[in-house]
């Protein structure tokens, strides 16, 4: 194939920042540069001659023409709505992504500076930024744009910046590897442009409705912080206020005004009506859910759908999707405040049926300001709805499957962990049997509860343990998941110290003591400390091939580093080191790149007063920002990083099959091709971490097939468990 490098400069009354699909469709196109193989950059400029040059024509009408952009989505959008110049997606190829497979930065400013172009490549001075706010922004004082006439000189330099930009493309993406951009890989990229160019249905009459309710919630709990505070808080919201009051007028010693330490407050018994008052109003105002309702409302466009808010491998060298934007990947599962018999407030799941008959319409009647039992409070049911704004079109069904247990199944793969690899296959195979769910097993011998008299609840504590376990973490690891997850710990003492050996109790009352001295224990209890370090100590014992694990890729990793080219194989992983670089091939036969590594060590000092030790790690160069810097690795940090990336590989593959196989029901290829444009005919509209979302016309597409297809094996997942939960909405609810 051939290639072609294109960029475009455009001005808009539209904000960039409201997204891709709004700008593009208000757009004008002032500069086109372009430049095929190695000959001259060439220019077209639009605004003065709306004919494109004959040979941009020609390469457009040639199959066999690829076009290379940094950001394709915007380009194409750009050469489509504002030139109407209709290229396949199946020909462009994204230098962006093509950076951020490889675990490099995006812009085209931070591509050039990890290639290391010449300094007159490299994009963005400060004139050039000028002349951007020049010509693409209106201007304030008329709100008009400055048209090229009106400053030919600075016009003159915007083209010759313009001519640059492309110059820097082409050199940046023919430096830029390309293990991780062909293949599936690739296939997959285009198929993630699908998915953005569809989007996904969004309720702006909830949305509007929510927005609404949150005024009125605010009004109403502003007055209550502002007559419960003797009228010197006014609103919740005021935090450095209202903690100075809580502190110099109530007498409460409460650190910070964080949601579990707010949390933790509010469990005492005895703690005064006023302050409960105000510690309420500040933990329900604290919530951000609601931001999402008016964001959608930004950025909805034509159809009612929000599109282009998905970025391709946007999380790093794991290969993770990132969302922009809507950002659906950050919505929290809906669950509400608890207070339980003994006081503790715990989270409970909250299902989807209850959202739709109850929690939407009390949004919608406003009655969810008043009645705390039914709906949890008004910002709590504001989080509840938010995920159900997500929403097929009328006729239509979004079908989901998210697959189970994902990253600690794959961690017992790879570790080769036959027992727990089994026991995660029999819970697959017996789904209604939970004294199988491995989850619940570990949270049982956590409560001292049998597995199947574990609550939904009470399972994230399994959950937790092993994914921070399995990654080779200990209490630290233990503590910031169940922070994440708002688990409480301390119950666990009464329950694991009791049956813990001796050996146990010495190991971890020694661990405890180190982390107390040298101020790592998190100000939890001795006994709670102890009872996850014993945890940590049986978890280790009873899944000795994850335990190794870790210990082998230490090895391998720092081996590879020492000796370049001498080739490592541990957890169906290939490392080696080459090019001043550490290479890790995943099963799939995806790369994760990590650059410039090198061998570090540090004297680390006894707590306990006892003699220092070495310890070493490797380290690796990372663009954060506009600069290299060193980032420090571990061997936990190396597992994670590879248990991710597969989790992302065996999404990538499910994606693709469903992909292809919803394209041969002739139900669905018809309904597709008849509705919606080339560029957006998949199933596909959502992906939310390990689970996908399909659009469809009622009944046609059978659940069966759907999890077949969805839980099918490539060739490297030989041995792999694989399941999924399946579910039917029209709302984007898990029934």
């Amino acid at each position: 194939m051939k290639r072609l490098w294109l960029d475009t400069e455009t001005r808009s009354r539209v904000d960039i920042t409201l997204g891709t699909d709004l700008y593009t469709r208000a757009a004008q196109c002032m500069i086109v540069t372009y430049a095929f193989e190695n000959e001259p950059v060439q220019i077209w400029e639009p605004w003065f001659d709306p004919i494109p040059p004959a040979d941009l024509y020609e390469h457009v009408k040639d199959p066999n023409v690829l076009f290379i952009a940094l950001n394709v989505a915007f380009d194409r959008l750009i050469l489509e709505r504002a030139l109407h110049i209709a290229i396949p997606v199946e020909r462009w190829r994204c230098a962006m992504a093509q950076g951020n497979a490889h675990g490099l930065p995006g812009s085209l400013e931070n591509l050039g500076k990890a290639c290391d172009l010449p300094a007159h490549l490299q994009k963005l001075t400060g004139d050039d930024y000028k002349l951007i706010d020049t010509f693409c922004i209106p201007q304030g004082a008329t709100g008009k744009f400055i048209e090229p006439w009106e400053r030919p000189d600075d016009w003159r330099k915007f083209c010759e910046y313009a001519l640059r930009d492309t110059e820097s493309l082409r050199a940046i993406s023919i430096a830029l590897p390309t293990a991780n951009y062909h293949g599936d890989n690739l296939e997959s990229w285009v198929l993630d442009q699908r998915i953005n160019e569809r989007g996904f249905g969004f309720d702006r009459a909830l949305a509007g409705a929510a927005v609404s309710f949150l005024g009125d919630a605010k009004i109403a709990s502003d007055a209550t912080v502002f007559s419960a505070s003797n009228r010197e808080v006014h609103a919740a919201t005021q935090r450095d206020r209202l903690l100075r009051y809580l502190r110099e007028r109530c007498g409460v010693d409460i650190e910070n005004l964080r949601a579990s330490e707010v949390t933790e407050w509010l469990e005492s018994d005895d703690l005064d009506p006023t302050v409960r008052v105000l510690l309420e109003e500040r933990l329900q105002a604290g919530k951000s859910a609601g931001t999402k309702f008016a964001t959608g409302l930004q950025r909805v466009g034509p159809e009612d759908r929000i599109r282009h808010w998905s970025r391709w491998n946007g999380a790093g060298r794991t290969g993770r999707h990132s969302g922009r934007g809507y950002q659906p990947h950050n919505m929290a599962r809906p669950q509400r405040r608890v207070t339980r018999v003994n006081g503790r407030i715990e989270l409970e799941p909250v299902k989807a049926e209850y959202i739709d008959l109850v929690v939407l319409p009390g949004i919608y009647s406003k009655a969810a300001l008043n009645d705390k039992a039914m709906y949890g409070g008004p910002y709590e049911a504001i989080g509840l709805a938010v995920r159900h704004g997500i929403v097929a079109a009328p006729g239509n069904e979004l079908l989901a499957a998210d697959f189970k247990n994902i990253e600690s199944v794959i961690t017992a793969w790879i570790a080769g962990e036959a027992l727990q690899v089994g026991a995660f296959q029999s819970a697959f195979d017996n789904p209604k049997d939970k004294s199988k769910d491995v989850y619940r097993i570990l949270a049982g011998k956590m409560l001292g509860k049998r597995p199947e008299d574990v609550t939904d609840t009470e399972r994230q504590m399994g959950k937790v343990a092993i994914l921070a376990f399995g990654f080779g973490g200990g209490v630290s690891a233990l503590v910031n998941m169940a922070i994440s997850y708002q688990m409480d710990l301390e119950p666990i003492a009464g329950i694991v110290l009791p049956s813990a050996t001796p050996e146990q109790m010495m190991k971890a009352e020694r661990a405890w003591r180190r982390a107390f001295l040298s101020g790592e224990d998190f100000e939890l209890d001795k006994r709670t400390y102890m009872a996850c370090d014993v945890l940590k100590q049986q978890y280790r014992t009873a899944n000795s091939a994850i335990d190794q694990l870790k210990k082998d890729i230490d090895v391998a990793t720092k081996n590879a580093v020492a000796r370049p080219g001498v080739v490592f194989h541990v957890g169906r992983c290939t490392i080696w080191a080459e090019s001043s670089m550490l290479i890790i091939q995943l099963p799939s036969g995806r790369k994760l790149l990590y650059i410039a590594p090198q061998i570090k060590s540090e004297q680390v000092e006894d707590p306990e007063g006892g003699a220092p030790w070495t310890s070493s790690y490797i380290t690796y160069a990372t663009f954060r920002g506009k600069f290299w810097r060193r980032e420090k690795a571990w061997s936990g940090l190396f597992v994670e990083n590879i248990v991710q990336a597969i989790a992302n590989d065996v999404l990538r593959a499910a994606m693709l099959r469903v992909h292809r196989d919803t394209l041969s029901v002739p139900a669905i290829s018809k309904y597709l091709a008849t509705t919606l444009p080339p560029a957006a005919r998949t199933a596909i509209v959502l992906h939310v971490h390990d689970e996908g979302v399909l659009e469809l016309p009622l009944g046609s597409y059978p659940v069966d097939r759907f999890r077949r297809v969805w839980t099918a094996k490539e060739d490297w997942m030989e041995g792999l468990p694989i399941a999924a939960d399946i579910w039917v909405n029209p709302r984007y609810g898990k029934r």
